[in-house]
């Protein structure tokens, strides 16, 4: 009797091999967090958004920006971090994999939360005094307040970790569930699907009323709490395709078919999503359109990635291996370079490219840094010394590094 913790290795794989080689996916992955910095420096300059730090100085380009930028980024890394999980589940077995998940995603989750959410913590409420939101002798108060009351900012950039590893929980459950044939389960889906296009159509689209729904009753019973509730966790729709993706040859080869007029075609249809709604069916067309926009997005950079850089290179290997330290420090770096620029007066374009080119440099040199130090590495990395935390080979590049903004306040 088949093992019900193992897949079936026997099964002709329908997605992607897991002995191939995914250079393009390591592009994918440092475009996405080459991606990360100039939202987060843009969202200092929001009229939509409050962030940790907020500028005075408004732009409105600068907020097209960030809008844009955050409607297919996210999706991006957890269609990827999906992709991966799947691949992982295939190769190790659900529960083999899911402890070296919690391991790796856990321990620099730990590590983040007790030595670098403090300091955040500490330089929002040193931002408050100097933009004149706070006295400054309410400071010490405000901070003891904030150290010891559990709230958003104990959450903030780390959001992403607690929700992927809430994700990769129930992967591993349904692959349990499924005594190893999630993946067979999926291509056959996918089959369906690609069978039955109308009926899929209409079931894709009741769904999605279903889910307007339930953001109108969570937000009024809730504004704040019922929108972070919401936002942490609609991208599980895109980590659920790209296990699909892994899953499936057919959906596989459609993710890499959009080009120009896709992209073009999607960063519309996000556009439009981003709009106001005045019905629940309107409302429904808006989440319609912002998965099929972002998912076009997304697909048109996989096309390009798969065109162009298919192939080994050390510079995106490089930035990929730094991927999640980065992705840990650009944040507090963010938030003291736009803490500083309260004290200047430039126009906000040019402060906001200062600020994305610095937090950029800075970052990387933290992880030069921290990868000089076993010890570093496996508090902010969760990679004992001597593993590789990133490589092009399909059974390294475990999706550790996918980052995000806190979707309620943008602080991530």
């Amino acid at each position: 009797m088949r093992s019900t913790t193992e897949p079936d290795r026997g099964r002709p794989v329908g997605g992607i091999a897991g002995s191939t080689r995914l250079h393009h996916w390591d592009f994918a992955r440092a475009l996405y967090l080459a991606l990360g910095i100039p939202f987060h420096a843009a969202v200092i300059y929001s009229l939509n958004h409050e962030w940790a730090v907020g500028s005075p100085g408004k732009s409105q380009a600068l907020t097209w920006l960030a809008d844009f930028i955050h409607t297919f980024r996210m999706p991006g890394f957890f269609l990827l971090a999906g992709l991966f999980s799947m691949m992982l589940i295939e190769r190790k077995g659900a529960w083999s994999w899911l402890k070296s998940r919690l391991f790796r995603l856990g321990l620099p989750l730990l590590s983040a939360t007790l030595l670098i959410l403090p300091l955040q913590i500490v330089i929002s409420g040193a931002a408050d005094v100097a933009n004149g939101a706070m006295p400054l002798a309410n400071l010490g108060p405000h901070l003891a307040g904030e150290l010891t009351r559990f709230g958003e900012p104990w959450i903030s950039h780390l959001w992403f970790l607690w929700v992927l590893i809430a994700y990769c929980i129930g992967l591993a459950v349904l692959e349990w569930l499924s005594r190893g044939t999630l993946a067979r389960r999926l291509d056959g889906l996918v089959e369906w699907i690609a069978e039955n296009r109308i009926l899929s159509l209409a079931a894709f689209a009741a769904i999605c009323e279903l889910s307007a729904r339930a953001q109108e009753i969570v937000v009024a019973a809730s504004p704040y709490y019922g929108n972070a509730v919401i936002n942490y966790n609609l991208y599980v729709v895109y980590f659920a395709f790209g296990a699909a993706v892994q899953s499936s040859g057919r959906l596989n080869a459609l993710l890499l078919r959009p080009g120009p007029l896709a992209a073009l075609a999607g960063a519309v249809l996000v556009i439009l999503s981003q709009g106001g709604w005045s019905n629940l069916f309107v409302h429904t067309l808006k989440v319609m359109a912002g998965i099929a926009g972002a998912l076009l997005i997304v697909g048109f950079i996989s096309n390009l990635a798969h065109r162009h850089c298919n192939r080994p290179d050390a510079r995106v290997r490089k930035l990929v291996e730094a991927s999640f330290t980065v992705y840990l420090f650009h944040h507090p770096v963010i938030m003291a370079l736009a803490a500083l620029f309260l004290f200047t007066d430039l126009p906000p374009v040019l402060e906001f490219a200062i600020i994305a080119t610095s937090a950029g440099l800075i970052s990387y040199a933290i992880h030069l840094a921290v990868s000089r130090s076993p010890a570093a590495m496996l508090m902010f990395n969760g990679v004992r010394a001597g593993a590789l935390p990133a490589s092009s080979r399909a059974d390294a590049l475990e999706p550790k590094s996918i980052p995000g903004p806190g979707a309620h306040s943008l602080r991530g």
